[in-house]
């Protein structure tokens, strides 16, 4: 049974597959292959620590020939100068194969998405208003990002904050248990995830522009 993250309690949005807007639940994701930028800019990898940013553990086992290092991202990166991005739509997968579970972000708009280095098992709270988020599984991952509008577009397709819970029946070896997405606030967006490890990668991809969170299976 999933651990519930200790902080206060947010009315979920449940569901027996994944709603989310144009959201959809898969284990295969667009092609694509990271921008140059992105590839090592990882921090040395290790053993994380209860909370803050954390170093990734190595496990070259899950790394796949055309997947980045793990610790790829741990660092952040910067959203590219004048970047007005909006979120079109967020999904997740599970990949046991490989051994890690997929959050993908995809972006309509100019530019590439940035993020500052993930905080880990920190108390989180929505963009804005400030209000608690609780997600399920052992570790809260929290990130930061920008290059997104300042003032969101009419037509969005991803507009207001989303819970994502993940159906327990399924049973299946997973890493994400359930993930929350604040789309866009004065130019940054925020993406909390539940986790059962604390070993990642964050990068990002072209046509279409993605944001990639792979988290291993441990």
């Amino acid at each position: 049974m999933p651990h519930r993250s200790p902080v206060a309690p947010l009315a979920l949005l449940a569901c027996a597959t994944l709603v989310l807007s144009s959201c959809s639940l898969s284990t295969s994701f667009p092609s694509g292959t990271p921008t140059t930028s992105d590839v090592g800019t990882g921090g040395t990898p290790g053993t994380a620590p209860a909370s803050g940013s954390a170093a990734p553990s190595s496990h070259p086992r899950h790394n796949s020939s055309d997947a980045p290092d793990w610790g790829t991202g741990s660092q952040g990166q910067q959203a590219a100068e004048g970047s007005t991005l909006t979120v079109a739509d967020v999904r997740i997968g599970n990949h046991p194969e490989e051994g890690y579970s997929r959050l993908v972000v995809e972006f309509d708009g100019q530019g590439t998405p940035g993020w500052s280095p993930p905080q880990w098992d920190a108390p989180a709270s929505t963009m804005g208003k400030g209000d608690p988020i609780e997600v399920q599984g052992g570790h809260t991952m929290v990130i930061r990002g920008s290059g997104v509008a300042d003032v969101p577009p009419d037509g969005q397709r991803v507009s207001g904050h989303r819970q994502i819970e993940l159906d327990d029946s399924a049973n299946d070896d997973r890493s994400i248990d359930s993930a929350y997405i604040d789309p866009g606030f004065e130019g940054e967006f925020q993406v909390v995830i539940g986790t059962d490890s604390q070993t990642y990668r964050i990068f990002r991809l072209s046509s279409p522009t993605r944001l990639v969170i792979d988290i291993a299976h441990d």
